[in-house]
């Protein structure tokens, strides 16, 4: 059989006979050419991503795959609605609830992202997110924020002498301007003893009672102290005296690398003897505690900022107890660079694993117990 027209010279035909084996490889490739779509070559890729009009996905999707399962299609197909930032976040494997903005605000075609699991990484992540999200909104609707655990809303001053103020800016920071506000904590709860090494080297430290009484010649305590009452028993009250002791404690977490090297120190904004109760202010695992005279245990928490530190891996935390601020430190300062608070001794030494990032608020309670 020749696909020659009547009208081919000798050269043609001879050309043509020449190639006996060309029929078998052209049936040989009518299979493949009718099923490569099912499981393309890699150097097929960027061509079915063209034809299938899926290009605008390809600086966020790494693994082009995903793209020609069918979930490519089915994200085009609702494109523009909610589904279809749903089905976009998938190609980065996450999830994330949709909220839009009040109508009544200026920018009332925004909306935000709220994460029920924190993103594992700032870039290239939360940058690939903001991408699909964009193409995934509506025409008109813009990405204005992303949130998980630490979210703090702006309060309403329209029309008030406050209007336009810091007040009305919601938390959260841009990795770049005009980007996405993103807005993230993290907690990390710490239970501690304190350890008779560690009490006496801060000052802290009252031997446990023998025969059932407190041997008051030995207490070194100021009387403000004594808060607990008279019938409490002798542990109830060596244990509201140490207690009582942090009350007036100015304390630091300080955060350390792998290799012991400070990162920085956080002043903590709670440090009180607290009792537990129904409805405290302070939540620490299931229970709530309230800051009470003759507490029995001490609540701390430090909360670092935006920014405090980024790209470092914290693998300790501790409690520097008795420590100073280098000249020139200014007081108010809750954010300590390394060599500006001096001496003091650091207890409650806890391993961790704590990736410090930009956008991250790092909470950190501890409950100390005596």
């Amino acid at each position: 059989m020749s696909l020659l027209p009547a009208s081919s010279g000798r050269f043609e035909r001879t050309f043509e006979e020449s190639h006996s084996g060309r029929w078998a490889a052209m049936w040989a490739a009518v299979p493949y050419i009718t099923t490569m779509k099912d499981n393309p070559p890699p150097a097929a890729l960027p061509f079915l991503v063209y034809e299938f009009g899926l290009g605008m996905l390809t600086p966020y999707v790494s693994n082009l795959y995903e793209l020609l399962d069918g979930r490519g299609v089915r994200w085009l197909r609702v494109r523009g609605t909610y589904e279809g930032i749903d089905r976009g976040l998938q190609f980065l494997g996450l999830t994330a609830t949709m909220e839009p903005a009040w109508h009544g605000r200026v920018w009332w075609n925004s909306a935000q992202l709220r994460f029920p699991v924190l993103p594992e990484n700032e870039a290239p992540l939360l940058g690939r997110i903001e991408g699909i999200t964009r193409l995934s909104l509506p025409k008109r609707s813009d990405l204005r924020r992303g949130v998980h655990e630490y979210d703090i809303g702006p309060i309403l001053a329209d029309h008030a002498r406050l209007d336009g103020s810091l007040i009305e800016h919601e938390s959260g920071v841009r990795l770049n301007d005009g980007g996405t506000i993103w807005s993230f904590g993290r907690t990390k709860e710490i239970e501690h003893v304190l350890t008779q090494a560690e009490g006496t080297a801060i000052g802290n430290w009252l031997d446990e009672p023998e025969g059932g009484v407190v041997a008051w010649n030995d207490i070194t305590y100021s009387w403000v102290d004594a808060t607990f009452s008279w019938s409490d028993t002798p542990e109830v009250q060596r244990r509201a005296l140490m207690a009582a002791w942090f009350g007036g404690e100015t304390l630091y977490l300080t955060f350390r690398t792998s290799a012991g090297i400070v990162i920085g120190h956080r002043r903590c904004r709670a440090v009180w003897p607290a009792k537990t109760q129904i409805g405290g202010v302070y939540k620490f695992g299931d229970d709530r505690y309230q800051p009470l005279p003759g507490g029995t245990r001490v609540y701390v928490e430090a909360l670092t900022d935006f920014e405090d530190a980024d790209g470092v891996t914290a693998a300790s935390l501790s409690l520097s107890v008795g420590a100073g601020l280098a000249e020139g430190i200014p007081p108010g300062r809750l954010w300590i660079e390394p060599g500006e608070l001096l001496g003091g001794e650091e207890i409650v030494v806890t391993a961790t694993n704590t990736p410090l990032r930009k956008t991250v608020r790092e909470r950190v309670k501890i409950l100390l117990r005596f």
